[in-house]
């Protein structure tokens, strides 16, 4: 959005350029609980009705099937995991010893008392789920600290030229009850609130517009949400409508003490078309919902072909006056003539079914593939089972995903730590005199390493505390006092043996006189 008014009397709320995007994280929250309906409702609703028609019709009422596996807060949690699953080292990289260690200090204390660690690994699930995730900087109890604000009520105000320049960012929240909506607009350095008194907006406050009416309202398990229906795609989303009917309060602007936006995003794949991040749902939520449908379809031949059917001889019937039915009684004797039928079960052919198998199974590789998760997504691979090597060979994709979300939003955590330091932690770090380092989580083969490091040293390649410093993540300190030590061990080494110390024998010992 170019502007504030959607912000005006009369206006819909959320905006309805904005109504999608909003209906789609209660979809993504929906997926991440594991309630694969919103996949349903997404992408093969018209189908699915069809296939529950079919079902009442041949008296199948138990026709809904959940697909097995919730791959979707499975591979966020993943992404996470080869994110931040180990948490990163941040550290300052001040030139002066004196003033590095003060700020390494003021790190420390805020990682700790901002509970950094814990809500990045949260912040970076939202960037799965959502495709962005937003910490949100406030002052409490005289120092900056951040929490995560949902993407869903976070409204991104652009430059007309240029999406990627920012020049407000909307936090709204509804409150008593859904009557009034209140917001936050937020400025570089400082921001405003305000409130408005809203309804719900009924159905001719929706199909007056043009791209949008009203959904099916009998649906029982979406009456929670309004459900729209985007005329352009004829995709459906979930999505609380409200119209804005006038302004009731506006704070004087709150100065924050920052010397930019009090938001801070982190992103998954941007592109210009967009201001908003891409959800990794939308890669493969299409698949998801074919696997669904093969699951429903399986599910469906199974409960009306499987159900045990017997033949028998006509002796063995006894005719029901009532329902006009032919009824075996299980255990009563019956006679077979010579050459007559034995009772016996009548087995389906179920041999059709393995096209519905090899289907889902094919569907699946496809999430793994869409997901850039492998083989994270399955029991695949084990640690006790394959080396360390062929691990990270496996995962190859995988950390790459890591490796681009890391590259796009180092910036935003140093920014976040700039931020957070100027109210009460003692001084002001500034963003470029900080390191992050990021880890992927799998376990290192320190073997490799040590034998690599090794022989770049000897060939020329490198030095030891190079390799101390990049390939073992110590620091120049660290490095620098671990190669004094071992130079002084060599030399007390050396000394040693000069003096015959390591040989009892040399000058002649106990036994040596005795000999």
């Amino acid at each position: 959005m170019k502007n504030l008014d959607f912000l005006k009397a009369g206006q819909m709320f959320p905006p309805l350029e904005e109504a999608k995007r909003v209906g789609a994280c209660i979809d993504y929250d929906l997926m991440y609980d594991g309630n694969t309906y919103a996949v349903e409702e997404k992408h093969f609703r018209q189908t699915l009705n069809n296939l529950n028609k079919l079902a009442c019709l041949l008296g199948w009422t138990n026709s809904y099937v959940a697909v097995e596996y919730n791959y979707f807060q499975l591979c966020s949690i993943k992404t996470a995991d080869f994110v931040c699953g180990e948490i990163p080292d941040i550290v300052s990289n001040a030139r002066d010893e004196k003033e590095k260690k003060r700020q390494q200090e003021i790190i420390d204390t805020i990682r700790k008392e901002t509970k950094f660690d814990i809500k990045h690994y949260d912040a970076w699930v939202d960037v799965s789920r959502y495709g962005e995730s937003y910490l949100r900087i406030y002052a409490k109890n005289g120092k900056n600290i951040f929490t995560l604000q949902s993407p869903a009520m976070l409204f991104r105000i652009t430059d007309e030229e240029d999406d990627y320049e920012i020049k407000h960012y909307v936090v709204a929240w509804l409150t008593q009850g859904g009557s009034v909506l209140s917001v936050q607009i937020h400025s570089k350095g400082s921001y405003i609130k305000q409130e408005y008194r809203i309804r719900p907006a009924i159905t001719d406050d929706l199909t007056g517009q043009n791209r949008y009416r009203l959904a099916d309202g009998q649906n029982s398990k979406s009456d929670l949400f309004t459900l729209l229906y985007d005329r352009m795609t004829d995709e459906v989303f979930r999505c609380r409508a409200f119209r804005i009917i006038e302004k009731i309060s506006e704070s004087k602007p709150v100065n924050t003490g920052l010397d930019d936006f009090a938001i801070i995003p982190l992103f998954n794949t941007l592109d210009s078309s967009r201001t908003h991040g891409v959800s990794d749902y939308d890669r493969f939520d299409s698949v998801i919902s074919q696997i669904q449908r093969s699951m429903t379809e399986v599910q469906l031949i199974f409960d009306k072909y499987t159900t045990p059917s017997m033949c028998v001889p006509e002796e063995a019937l006894t005719h029901c006056i009532k329902t006009g039915e032919n009824i075996m009684e299980i255990g009563k004797a019956m006679g077979i003539p010579e050459g007559g039928i034995m009772p016996q079960f009548i087995e389906p052919d179920l041999s059709k079914l393995e096209m519905y198998f090899r289907q889902i199974e094919f569907n699946i590789a496809r999430v793994k593939e869409l997901s850039e998760m492998g083989a994270a997504l399955t029991s695949d691979t084990t640690v006790s089972n394959i080396s360390t090597e062929t691990m990270k060979a496996t995962f190859t994709s995988a950390l790459k995903k890591a490796e681009r979300l890391t590259t796009r939003n180092t910036d935003a955590i140093k920014q976040l730590f700039h931020l957070l330091s100027m109210h009460g932690y003692g001084g002001e770090l500034s963003a470029d005199d900080i390191t992050v380092t990021w880890y992927d989580g799998l376990p290192n083969d320190e073997e490799k390493e040590v034998r690599v490091a090794s022989a770049k040293v000897a060939g020329g390649f490198s030095n030891r505390k190079h390799e101390n410093t990049t390939r073992f993540n110590h620091t120049e300190e660290e490095a620098e006092r671990l190669w004094t030590q071992l130079l002084q061990e060599e030399n007390d080494l050396n000394t040693v043996r000069a003096s015959g110390m390591l040989n009892p024998f040399a000058s002649g010992g106990a036994e040596g006189n005795g000999a």
